[in-house]
């Protein structure tokens, strides 16, 4: 996660073919494991971009959004699969846009300031339940606020006067955390940004 310090980084799928995700010890014992009793049936093909984490005996935890349909994966991949890309500097433009992932929406447009970027979007959670449509049990966040991005990276924290840097936010504030990597936007919050259940969590793709 972006809120505990936690290394990123973007790569690719470098090996021929299919290559599966792997179960972790959560869904089997003796998981992240080579062997077939471990393998899911979701796979990735060659020159696919990933998210990268953690790393563990010969696996990384890995990250992937679809392009045509926006669906979201994470899971287990063969290390020995993966090709690293080395860091991209990224470009005021380059975090300009609306990004979307389901039920999340944030727009990135140029702050006020020179070199600033003002940050907006709001989430849900339950609104792809029709029951909870039709009762109105839908849970809503919103996100505003101003950052200067260093490199692929940036956050705020949003106070009762209007955001302000994250190290100085009250950690009952809503805190969020963002890296531009590849051709995602990858959004980390506090948890603090709306009602029950609601996050900003997630890998974004950008919209039209």
């Amino acid at each position: 996660m972006l809120s505990d310090g936690s290394a990123l980084a973007l790569g690719r799928i470098a090996a021929p073919g299919r290559t599966a995700f792997v179960k972790d010890g959560l869904a089997r014992k003796g998981c992240p494991d080579p062997g077939e009793t471990c393998r899911e049936r979701a796979y990735l093909v060659t020159g696919d971009p990933i998210i990268l984490g953690e790393r563990r005996d010969g696996f990384v935890c890995a990250a992937y959004r679809g392009e045509a349909d926006g669906m979201g994966r994470t899971g287990w991949l063969p290390a020995e699969a993966i090709a690293v890309e080395p860091p991209v500097p990224v470009a005021r433009d380059g975090w300009l846009g609306t990004w979307t992932r389901a039920e999340a929406q944030i727009r990135v447009s140029p702050g006020k300031a020179s070199g600033t970027l003002a940050v907006s979007g709001g989430a849900t959670w339950g609104a792809g339940d029709p029951d909870r449509v039709a009762r109105g049990g839908i849970h809503v966040g919103e996100i505003e606020g101003t950052v200067t991005p260093v490199g692929d990276a940036a956050s705020f924290g949003m106070g009762e006067d209007g955001s302000l840097p994250i190290e100085r936010a009250d950690p009952a504030d809503c805190q969020v955390w963002l890296r531009r990597m590849g051709p995602w936007l990858v959004v980390d919050d506090n948890l603090a940004c709306g009602s029950l259940n609601v996050t900003f969590r997630g890998l974004y793709g950008r919209g039209p």
